[in-house]
């Protein structure tokens, strides 16, 4: 591998450096909102680590309206919901017609984690990688970029900022051994099962609402635990109400360990403060269902954090127990707002609101955790 000399390694901006690294594959030559937890009087510059932090996006970092079909608003509430929304930043519709809402409080503070922190934002998620491109240039706060990357159908590909524009590092993804996942593919379209892979190449979906019932050979509610969908090479997971299928060698977890890795390459070539020596990297990862629990269970992982409509869920690395924030060992669930929050007894936007305020504060205690 190339190496460069230091100076030329400070020159460059570290995030900048890591993607060209990873579209390449090799070292590149040097180129020519009131929140309950609140940051303002956080003050970086000596905290010593650099923060990593792989998330979620739908239902963790991007919140939706889940409109009941019967919920009818009176006018005063329909003018106060659309007031609501019109202070978002609407993602583009999904492939099933779906708007995702993110606050310009949850980018500001990306952004913070970014610029003040040195920290470097990668969105992981089973989502097609063209829902993401779709979706990468609205994570944006007054002009500055909010992510650096972004994964794609299950930690199966990945994608880095390179010079303003995201471009596929195409050997990441070259990794995984798609026979067993496209056979699996075929077996499933065989024995009667709709199957999800328009736009998919290292990943299909089963969704739940989509099957036929009787007609199939395995019942739905089956696929996560019967013996009859392990496939030595193919993993799979639920998520949101489907049943996603990968190879074994992505996942989650995958993508994150390999980041984590390649960062502390590049730290080991003097990228950091202080003579060339290289930061202490601190891992967070945060999610919304059991697709982000294997990502947190990562042994690279120090930190996670599950926004939850009915509260959280908390993991700590180091001891590897779920525990509430600011309580020790109890494992507990908590609301962020100190509201008791039960789907069906608020309209949807005030939920979307509740949910929306979860992310500003998920990503308000990772930062209070970097100055821990």
């Amino acid at each position: 591998m190339q190496l460069l000399s230091l100076a030329a390694i400070l020159f460059m901006s570290s995030g900048l450096m890591l993607n060209q690294y990873l579209v390449s594959g090799s070292i590149p030559p040097t180129p020519s909102r009131n929140t309950p937890v609140t940051t303002d009087d956080i003050v970086p510059s000596k905290y010593g680590k650099r923060p990593i932090v792989f998330s979620d996006v739908d239902g963790t970092l991007v919140q939706y309206e889940d409109k009941l079909n019967d919920e009818e608003l009176d006018a005063s509430s329909e003018e106060e919901r659309e007031k609501y929304l019109s202070t978002l930043v609407a993602m583009p519709r999904s492939s099933t017609g779906k708007v995702g809402y993110v606050s310009p409080r949850t980018l500001e503070l990306l952004c913070k984690i970014k610029e003040d922190y040195d920290g470097y934002i990668c969105l992981v998620s089973g989502a097609r990688s063209t829902t993401l491109a779709q979706r990468a240039p609205f994570f944006v706060h007054e002009g500055r970029r909010a992510i650096d990357a972004f994964s794609s159908e299950s930690g199966g590909r990945l994608f880095v900022n390179n010079s303003g524009s995201f471009e596929e590092m195409t050997f990441y993804g070259e990794r995984h051994d798609l026979e067993p996942l496209n056979a699996l593919k075929e077996h499933f379209s065989e024995i009667g099962f709709v199957v999800d892979d328009r736009d998919y190449t290292h990943q299909f979906r089963l969704h739940r609402s989509k099957q036929k019932g009787g007609e199939t050979e395995v019942a739905f509610d089956e696929l996560l635990d019967g013996d009859g969908t392990r496939v030595d090479g193919v993993a799979k997971t639920a998520n949101l109400g489907c049943c996603d299928f990968f190879p074994s060698s992505s996942g989650k977890r995958s993508v994150g360990a390999f980041l984590t890795s390649k960062m502390k390459e590049l730290g080991e070539l003097g990228v950091g403060e202080g003579e060339g020596k290289a930061k202490e990297l601190c891992i967070f990862t945060c999610g919304d269902d059991d697709n982000d629990i294997e990502l947190a269970k990562g042994d690279f992982v120090d930190f996670s954090i599950f926004p939850k409509k009915n509260g959280a869920r908390v993991m700590r690395g180091d001891a590897g127990n779920m525990a509430q924030v600011g309580d020790g060992d109890k494992v507990q669930r908590f609301s962020f707002t100190g509201k008791e929050i039960i789907k069906g007894e608020r309209k949807a936007w005030e939920q979307l609101k509740e949910d929306i305020l979860a992310t500003e504060i998920m990503l308000s205690l990772i930062i209070k955790e970097i100055e821990r």
